[in-house]
Formats: C-alpha cells, sequence, structure tokens
C-alpha cells in the first residue's frame, strides 16, 4: 500500500486563507430556543433547481446539534461595516447582539446584505467538517458593500 507524503498543516491553511471570500454570520437556535451565530466563510450556492446553498461546520462545535436534518436557519451575508460581528461569532459562537425572528425561533443579523434562510436538508461528514447543505426558502436583500476576508484579515471589496 502506497502512503501520500505528510502535507505541512501551516503551508496548507496558507493557501487556503488566499482565496477570498464573502463573510457570513450563520443564526439559528437549538432545541431549547438559546439562539445560536456562527461566523463562516465557507459559504457557497449550490443549485438554483432547487434552491440550495452550503455552508461547513467543525466537527467539534457544540452548535452542531442546532443544524440537524430538518432544521431551520439563516445565513446573513455581511456588509464591510460588520467586522466586529464577524469577529465576536467566530470566537465565541454565540447569541447574536440584538435577535430579532424572521420567522418563529430564527434569530436574524440586523444590517447584513442578505439573508438567506433555510431548512437543513443534508449534513454529511467531510474530514473534520460537517457540510451543511440548506435548502432555500426564502431571501431579502440590502444596499451596501460587502465584507470580505483574505489572508486571515477582514478588507473591503475594489473593483478591478
Amino acid at each position: 500500500m502506497r502512503t501520500e507524503p505528510a502535507l505541512d498543516a501551516r503551508a496548507l491553511r496558507q493557501v487556503f486563507g488566499l482565496f477570498a471570500t464573502g463573510v457570513t454570520v450563520v443564526t439559528a437556535r437549538h432545541a431549547d430556543a438559546e439562539p445560536v451565530a456562527i461566523t463562516a466563510n465557507s459559504f457557497t450556492s449550490v443549485s438554483m433547481e432547487p434552491p440550495l446553498v452550503l455552508w461547513c461546520l467543525d466537527n467539534r462545535s457544540r452548535h452542531l446539534p442546532a443544524f440537524a436534518p430538518g432544521r431551520m436557519f439563516a445565513v446573513h451575508v455581511l456588509n464591510d461595516g460588520q467586522v466586529e460581528l464577524a469577529l465576536r461569532h467566530a470566537r465565541s459562537g454565540g447569541a447574536p447582539e440584538s435577535p430579532r425572528a424572521a420567522r418563529p425561533a430564527l434569530p436574524v443579523v440586523e444590517g447584513a446584505l442578505a439573508r438567506i434562510e433555510c431548512r437543513v436538508a443534508d449534513r454529511p461528514v467531510a474530514g473534520d467538517h460537517h457540510i451543511i447543505i440548506g435548502r432555500v426558502h426564502d431571501v431579502a436583500v440590502a444596499d451596501g458593500a460587502p465584507l470580505v476576508f483574505h489572508a486571515s484579515r477582514f478588507g473591503r471589496f475594489a473593483p478591478a
């Protein structure tokens, strides 16, 4: 049996960080109604028909049960003035600062550029993360500029 050479984890993390992304905060509630807010830059669209999106959550996250199949969540695309919000939920994964319900029991992040409300359609495991696949049920859009993440830093989008 042939074994693959070991990858340098620090170099791999650096390479992954060179891909610029938008920044989202994903919200949900645990079964006991405790609100959850998690910063994620692994968000991407999957399909228009049916409308599907995905994001990834660490297998060790205490919030994994809030994203069980069939449960609702919302993805909030952050604007370029929401760095502190992104940092707060990257560290704690705690409750949104001012949770407001878009639908019963679904916390909302005020001021986001977009909100995508979803139901968990699937949750396969891939390595050290779960891929949370959501079927989109509703969207809301606002004006503004997006928050961008590149090389472990937040910034603003500058058109070429």
